[in-house]
């Protein structure tokens, strides 16, 4: 079944993705890739590396971020044209506005955008709506999603992490997709682009929340769920979702 990973993190998802995106890929075709995108965390520090090396292996290069919200929650925004990278660059400017206070000394803060902002900025680009921790399932925001981005660059994200819940989250989002009336896709939330690099996946956490490896392993994932997977792989992990699947290329 053909499938393009929509959702996947690069170093460039600072303390957080394993693997640099000329690195990711050689691997997406090994794996037998025909497109990848390329969603760092409030980012875009990744996308003529990532564009370089794709044209010269022959890859589709798709450029997106996943932006945090500034109530905790995530959206992963996926360029469709040069109208869509603009406002995607407003938006990670002004995610990145607030992140200093001026004041001497003052931490910075986690880059966030406002829902509004990227409602009012949605033009050109596809909005999937996030992550397994932290994505959009309730119906009163997915229905201003559907208003901003339309049925055509509105669809409900689907992960498996193999974690506890799965399978219930999966169905809230299928209904959510339902009364919607748009369609889910699915995704790996990729951070690695192969199995020896999770251990590295792992320290980045430990050092992320300032502690040891043993002390955040509630925060780590655990699995390999994380790293690059082979298309058929990925057809195996959503057996029951084939049409997320299939949404995906």
């Amino acid at each position: 079944m053909p499938y393009a990973e929509l959702h996947c993190h690069s170093a460039y998802s600072f303390l957080d993705g394993a693997s640099m995106p000329d690195e990711l890929v050689p691997a997406a075709l090994e794996l037998g890739y025909e497109a990848l995108a390329l969603t760092d965390h409030n980012s875009l520090s990744g996308s003529m590396e990532l564009a370089q090396a794709a044209r010269g292996l022959g890859l589709q290069a798709i450029h997106g971020a996943e932006l945090d919200l500034d109530d905790g929650r995530h959206v992963t925004l996926l360029v469709e044209d040069a109208r869509g990278w603009s406002n995607l660059c407003r938006l990670i400017s002004r995610a990145h506005e607030h992140t200093r206070d001026g004041r001497p000394g003052a931490p910075p803060t986690e880059p966030h955008v406002a829902l509004d902002d990227v409602l009012a900025h949605a033009e050109g680009l596809v909005c999937l709506t996030g992550c397994a921790a932290r994505g959009i399932e309730d119906e009163a925001t997915g229905r201003r999603l559907l208003d901003a981005f339309g049925r055509e660059r509105l669809r409900v994200e689907l992960q498996r992490p193999f974690h506890p819940h799965d399978r219930a989250r999966q169905h809230r989002r299928r209904e959510l997709a339902r009364r919607l009336g748009v369609p889910c896709v699915a995704t790996g939330n990729v951070h690695a682009h192969a199995r020896s690099r999770a251990p590295l996946q792992d320290a980045l956490v430990a050092v992320r929340h300032h502690t040891t490896l043993d002390a955040c392993e509630p925060q780590r994932r655990g699995n390999w769920s994380h790293v690059l997977a082979s298309p058929a792989a990925m057809a195996a992990r959503f057996a029951e979702h084939p049409d997320a699947v299939a949404e995906s290329s």
